[in-house]
């Protein structure tokens, strides 16, 4: 009896506990090629690279901004967590550039931030302490939910994608076995950096 008063703590503990979920964050570097050509029209052409949010939603922005500055994308929404559980969440990174040439793109995730909300002193008193964050590219969001495949979020690197085509990065949250009682109700923020970088005229990134 003593044993099961305790477990039903533990659960009720758990279900307390919200994780505010994933903002990514994106830039981009462009680079130059050139060409000689016979005289002609020239022409300006754009890089654009859109993120959209693999759930409910469809949240969608430019990785950066017309100010310059780089563009967040909130992946959400807020969930509880039963201790050992996780949530995945992902974004689908488009290239729509419009320049001529095969012009392919390349997106590396950065190291990711956890921090509590609000902000803890001591490390091991937040719920950032109990978290783990893991990614993984895929062809189709769907593959979101295939638990297989996670790993090291920092370095994680795209295929080429060619103008007009698309890649997946999924991300996943896992909460450990055992999260001390004191994260209850306890939020967290975490970011992710996500850089594209145009290949040159061979495709070749």
């Amino acid at each position: 009896m003593r044993i099961r008063r305790t477990l039903q703590a533990a659960a009720l503990i758990a279900a307390a506990v919200l994780l505010g979920l994933l903002t990514v964050q994106g830039t981009y570097a462009l680079w130059n090629a050139s060409a000689l050509t016979a005289p002609g029209t020239v022409s300006a052409a754009s890089f654009d690279v859109a993120m959209t949010s693999t759930l409910a939603g469809q949240a969608t922005s430019n990785m950066t901004l017309p100010s310059g500055q780089s563009a967040n994308l909130n992946l959400g929404p807020t969930a509880a967590l039963q201790p050992g559980d996780s949530v995945q969440a992902g974004v689908v990174v488009t290239n729509n550039s419009n320049a001529s040439g095969a012009f392919s793109t390349a997106f590396t995730v950065g190291q990711p931030s956890v921090t509590d909300t609000p902000t803890v002193a001591d490390p091991k008193a937040g719920l950032a302490h109990y978290l783990t964050v893991t990614a993984k590219t895929a062809a189709t969001a769907a593959q979101c939910n295939d638990t297989t495949g996670y790993g090291a979020v920092t370095g994680l690197r795209s295929p080429a994608v060619a103008k007009g085509g698309a890649t997946v990065f999924c991300f996943r949250v896992s909460l450990s076995q055992e999260p001390d009682s004191s994260v209850k109700g306890k939020a967290v923020n975490i970011t992710l950096p996500m850089t594209a970088r145009q290949c040159g005229v061979s495709g070749d990134c």
